[in-house]
This record gives C-alpha cells, sequence and structure tokens, in this order.
C-alpha cells in the first residue's frame, strides 16, 4: 500500500485551510492535520525528499502515516502523496512510526516502525520513485525486542552503512529504566542480527528512553544523537565508532530545554551533513482544532566539528527566504533609545564585540502597552541564553515558562546570535553552539514590534531582515 490516496479519502490543502497568523511561512508545516518525527530524509536523484509522521485526519497526534514533501533547493518545497500508510491486521496496523532512508541494492528503502496492539516491530518498505511505496511482505523483519526491553520501548531504526555491512541503530530503555541504543547487523538490509546495546545512559539525566538514534561519521569522529525521554530535549556523543563499539569522547546538548525533538540528519549531495527537528505546539488543544494543523519542523541545519564539539548552524539556505532588510548597521545600544523594527517573520542577526559585560535583549511580538511580548536575553555573568515566555500570550492556554541554556563565551569571543522568527516558531542560535527552540502565540494582531536594546553601553552589528515562505501544494 502507497498512499491513503488509494483508499478514496481525500484531505484539505494548504489553500483549503482558514488563514492562521501563528502558521509559519519558512519552517515546515504539514498541508492539513498533525506533523511530528521528522522522518527518512534523503537527498537522492538531484532533490531533498522529507518524509514526516502525520495524521491527514485531524491536528492532533493518532493514525500515524508517512507524509511526504520534496525540494531541488532546500527552500521551494512542494507537498507529494502520502508515502505510508497503516495496513489493517498488519504489524503497522496502529501506526507507522518513525525511520529512516538507505538504498539498499540500488532500491530505495524506507525503514520505520510498525506499531500494533500496543507492541513495535521494525518494518521495510521499497520504492522505484520515492513517491510510491510497497511494503516487505515479509514485514516485520525485526519482530522482537531482545530480552531486557519492552515491546513498547523499541522503535525508531535509523540504517546506515560502514565497512561490509548494515547497521541499524534502535531507540529503546533498558528494563524501562535506562535508554540506550541497541544495534543490529546484516549483510543484506533485509535479514538483521542482533548485536547488543551500541551505548546506553550512564546517569539519570540521560534519560529513561532514548528515541530517534543518528549514528554518523562527520571527519573521522563519529557522533551518536538521541532524542531523550520524558521530554528532556536531544543529547549528543561525539567518538569513535570501532568493531561495532561506540566510545564517547564529548558530550552536549542540542535544542536546550527541551524546545525539540526527534532530530534527524541526512548528507548532502555536496557533503554537508544536515538535520532536521520537531518543534511541538505548545497550546491547548482548543486552540490548534480551528486552525487544521498541528507542528512545524526546524529549518535545516548545518551541522560540523569544532574544537571537537558539536557545531549547530542554519543552514545557508535560510537566508534565501530574506526579502528587505529592516536594519543593518554598527550600533551602540543602551545608549539611548532602543533599535526598533516590526515583523511576525523574521531573520536577526546580532553580534556584540567581545569583553561586553552587558545583558543583551532581542524583545519580538511586542504589543504596544507592552502587554505581549517575548524577549529573549544574554546574561554575560551569568552565562546564560534566555527565552523569557512570561508575557509571550495574554491566553493561559499557551506555555509561557522560561527557556534556558548555557553559554560561556571564551575569551576575545563576542557573542553572535541568530534569531529565527516565523508566526509560531522561534530558534536561537548563538555562537555556533547553543540553540534554543520555541513556540509563542501573541494574541493580539498588534503584537508585532521588535526591540534591540542592552543594559548598558555596547557596540554591536543589528541586522534584521523580513522573510518569505517557501512551500507550495503539490
Amino acid at each position: 500500500m502507497a498512499d491513503e490516496q488509494s483508499s478514496g479519502h481525500s484531505f484539505p490543502g494548504r489553500a483549503a485551510l482558514p488563514r492562521d497568523p501563528h502558521r509559519p511561512l519558512y519552517h515546515f508545516t504539514p498541508p492539513s492535520g498533525w506533523l511530528n518525527d521528522p522522518n527518512g530524509i534523503t537527498h537522492h536523484g538531484g532533490r531533498w525528499h522529507l518524509y514526516y509522521q502525520h495524521n491527514p485526519y485531524r491536528p492532533q497526534w493518532g493514525h500515524i502515516h508517512w507524509g511526504h514533501a520534496s525540494s531541488a533547493d532546500l527552500v521551494a518545497w512542494r507537498d507529494e502523496p502520502l508515502a505510508l500508510a497503516p495496513t489493517p491486521g498488519s504489524a503497522d496496523e496502529h501506526g507507522c512510526f518513525s525511520g529512516s532512508f538507505a538504498v539498499v541494492g540500488g532500491l530505495p528503502t524506507l525503514y520505520y516502525t510498525g506499531c500494533s496492539g500496543g507492541g513495535q516491530a521494525q518494518c521495510r518498505a521499497t520504492s522505484r520513485d520515492l513517491v510510491s511505496w510497497q511494503k516487505d511482505p515479509g514485514h516485520p523483519i525485526i519482530p522482537h525486542p531482545p530480552e531486557g526491553v519492552r515491546h513498547d520501548d523499541f522503535r525508531d531504526p535509523y540504517v546506515f552503512r560502514h565497512g561490509a555491512w548494515w547497521y541499524l541503530a534502535l531507540g529503546a530503555s533498558l528494563d524501562h529504566d535506562r535508554g540506550a541504543v541497541l544495534l543490529y547487523r546484516s549483510a543484506n538490509g533485509v535479514d538483521w542480527a542482533y548485536r547488543h546495546v551500541l551505548y546506553a545512559a550512564t546517569r539519570t539525566d540521560q534519560g529513561v528512553m532514548w528515541e530517534c538514534p543518528n549514528v554518523f561519521p562527520i571527519g573521522e569522529r563519529w557522533v551518536l544523537i538521541v532524542s531523550v525521554a520524558p521530554n528532556l530535549g536531544a543529547r549528543y556523543f561525539v567518538g569513535t565508532f570501532e568493531d561495532e563499539r561506540f566510545v564517547p569522547e564529548r558530550e552536549g546538548l542540542l535544542d536546550s530545554d527541551g524546545g525539540a525533538f526527534a532530530h534527524l540528519t541526512a548528507r548532502g549531495g555536496d557533503g554537508r551533513r544536515l538535520q532536521w527537528a520537531w518543534l511541538n505546539e505548545q497550546r491547548h488543544q482548543d486552540l490548534i482544532d480551528p486552525g487544521g494543523w498541528a507542528g512545524a519542523l526546524s529549518v535545516p541545519r548545518e551541522l560540523s566539528l569544532q574544537e571537537g564539539d558539536l557545531r549547530v548552524v542554519p543552514a545557508a539556505e535560510v537566508a534565501l527566504y530574506r526579502g528587505g532588510a529592516v536594519l543593518d548597521g554598527e550600533v551602540v545600544l543602551g545608549s539611548g533609545a532602543p533599535h526598533a523594527f516590526e515583523g511576525r517573520h523574521l531573520d536577526l542577526g546580532l553580534r556584540v564585540e567581545p569583553g561586553n559585560e552587558s545583558p543583551v535583549q532581542v524583545t519580538l511580538l511586542r504589543s504596544p502597552n507592552g502587554a505581549e511580548e517575548t524577549v529573549v536575553t544574554y546574561h554575560p555573568e551569568a552565562r546564560q541564553l534566555r527565552i523569557d515566555r512570561s508575557r509571550s500570550s495574554l491566553d493561559a492556554r499557551t506555555n509561557g515558562d522560561t527557556q534556558r541554556a548555557h553559554l560561556a563565551l571564551r575569551r576575545g569571543e563576542g557573542l553572535d546570535l541568530r534569531v529565527l522568527l516565523d508566526g509560531s516558531v522561534l530558534e536561537v542560535y548563538a555562537n555556533g553552539r547553543v540553540c534554543l527552540s520555541s513556540r509563542v502565540y501573541p494574541t493580539r494582531a498588534e503584537s508585532v514590534q521588535g526591540l534591540v536594546t542592552a543594559a548598558g553601553p555596547t557596540r554591536a552589528r543589528v541586522q534584521v531582515w523580513t522573510m518569505n515562505g517557501g512551500i507550495r501544494a503539490s
């Protein structure tokens, strides 16, 4: 079974939904219905293919299919037919959960978790055109977890090639107590043998369950990324992968404070390692339903290693969404009127000279009386980056907690902020080492003001651009 269209169902497209000021323009959202994890992302045949967890029936989790979009340039995206749908009476009858893409024996292949009766098993589908998919008649290919892993703690296969073997990394929990990644091996990509635990949590703050594992090389090092449940964001490890063992040397956080989840990487035709993540709704279902959609993905992010740590920045293509420049110049913050701008869809760059000791603040989506506003602040003394959402919305049915990330600037290093605002989506990158992802929902149409300020005289360069959209119906 390839896509749900063959079953006679039809679903509203983007143009059929009501106008929603909270809906992003340049961050990917589903045509309608629900979106969560990015799946099976690949650059193949000259196009990027983005698959994702999708409920086409309504904007809430359930009836999970694989949605599909494609792009030649990471800027203009085209909705494609649904790729996978649950098959009644099969291992995926209650949902086609997350997974990955590989070309096995010249044949494009999706690996994913099927859910049935509360249990989870690993499944496979193949295609010639990356649009119409045929499920393996012998699936599931991995029906049961190994000893010590529950049937509902066993998901999200990530398949990669290394040496003469195919490997499959699975998210898991050991005894429902400790997050882990399981390692399987195959000569043909169909028949899999369990090897051992590739790596597992060594501390309680590393989580009970590890989901959506990614295992890949950057240069001479290997990177392991896991999404940590419950709601602890994502964690990365940098180390070695030899003799089917991963040995970590460095560790860090992605999207501190749990603002994004289910990170998935893919290698582009130019060799770059790009990554997407799911930005969940942070408002009550009563506020979601009228818009007819839920969930967004981060912009594509480029990963690299810098001094042994993982560096994360928006892909260069994000700048292609820019419209006109609203602000662009060298300024002295904190020495007079704040530097003001307006908009709901913006790209902001702020570079502060080294040695600054004053807190620097970017205010977004502010109403004229200040009743609504979202405030991004870097506190040099506390070495902390914050997104204060306590006044982001006058509607109490939205999340308003403050998100935080540790950022210690090195000697001679200035602050380098990149702030991406897109309707309800906010991504803040700092110095390539820290990322905070958030969702904000102001209620007033006039909550569009922005300000850049500092607590004391601070030399900086401020750049602000308006942003356009890039998602089109098929």
